[in-house]
């Protein structure tokens, strides 16, 4: 066995006590002050924004039963109710320390919180849900390392193990492209997550990550620049290794599960300013200031984001 298994359970469960240096986009957004709000076009919350934007593209004023996988500091969550006061809300998330900020931020509202690995939820706990939820946090599902694509070619099933021949039944049984050669990482976590939700038939789901695939659009390559090798690809964190999402693979498994998809990057739902101050910060890098540099890597991170909203065919 060459490869290896990149989990976050344990840190979650037993090691982390803040997100204050990890900056989501979610969490960047959240405080009224912050200088990043300075550069929207409107100023306002991460949850605000995206409810809105999917109001357009889901009938929202529908939903009534909500699932969020991994909550974060329940900010999301708080948006979403404070925007659809019939919501209620199911919270799962594999750590202690943010369910009970959840807790903190939810309460008041009609909110019911696990603490468990999603991967080991009952899956009749999805029945009735009519939006699921997965942000900035699939990177977090167990990733396989440097796996060779020599196990495509095995002769024999006894020539793999059990790790391999999952991903090997994954790879088939929803056609994902095989590497010609060498090593590749596979979000094994993330496509038997994604293959639960859709498998429950909730009628929609909305996913948003880091990924590995993220373009910049013309119009804005002349200040943006980022690069996607297709390859999920580490991010090195405090205390663990989260890696980034190959959507084109959801994108497959929720297809073959009868899910339609809209698929863009953050800046779709999070617009931005652009002024002559954010230019000379994005072409400085943002070496100029403490505000430049988070605005530039917040910018970025508008880019390298991307999103799902899948909707059943039949829903």
């Amino acid at each position: 066995m060459n490869y290896s298994i990149n989990s976050t359970k344990d840190y979650h469960i037993k090691h982390m006590n803040t997100l204050g240096w990890e900056l989501t986009v979610c969490n960047a957004l959240y405080r009224e002050d912050t200088p990043i709000r300075k550069i929207l076009d409107r100023n306002d919350s991460f949850g605000h924004l995206l409810y809105d934007y999917l109001r357009v593209c889901l009938p929202m004023n529908n939903v009534k039963k909500v699932v969020e996988i991994g909550g974060g500091y329940g900010y999301l969550m708080k948006d979403f109710m404070d925007k659809n006061s019939a919501i209620e809300s199911l919270m799962i998330d594999i750590s202690p320390f943010l369910l009970k900020k959840q807790e903190e931020i939810l309460s008041g509202y009609k909110v019911l919180l696990r603490q468990e690995d999603f991967l080991e939820t009952d899956p009749d706990l999805l029945s009735g849900v009519d939006l699921a939820i997965m942000n900035e946090n699939l990177g977090d599902f167990p990733t396989i390392v440097e796996i060779s694509q020599k196990i495509f070619k095995a002769t024999s099933t006894d020539a793999i193990d059990s790790h391999e021949k999952e991903v090997v039944n994954l790879f088939e049984r929803y056609g994902f492209k095989k590497p010609f050669e060498g090593f590749f990482n596979f979000n094994m976590g993330a496509i038997l997550a994604v293959e639960k939700l859709c498998s429950s038939g909730i009628p929609y789901i909305y996913i948003g990550e880091h990924s590995c695939e993220a373009q910049v659009p013309d119009m804005f390559k002349h200040f943006v620049s980022i690069e996607s090798s297709g390859n999920p690809e580490k991010i090195s964190l405090m205390g663990h290794n989260e890696y980034t999402i190959k959507f084109s693979f959801i994108e497959q498994v929720a297809k073959k599960h009868g899910y339609t998809s809209i698929r863009g990057n953050f800046i779709d739902f999070i617009k931005i300013n652009i002024t002559e101050d954010l230019l000379f910060a994005m072409l400085s890098k943002g070496r100029l200031s403490d505000d430049g540099e988070m605005i530039c890597q917040f910018v970025e991170d508008l880019f390298k984001y991307e999103y799902l909203i899948l909707s059943k065919e039949n829903g």
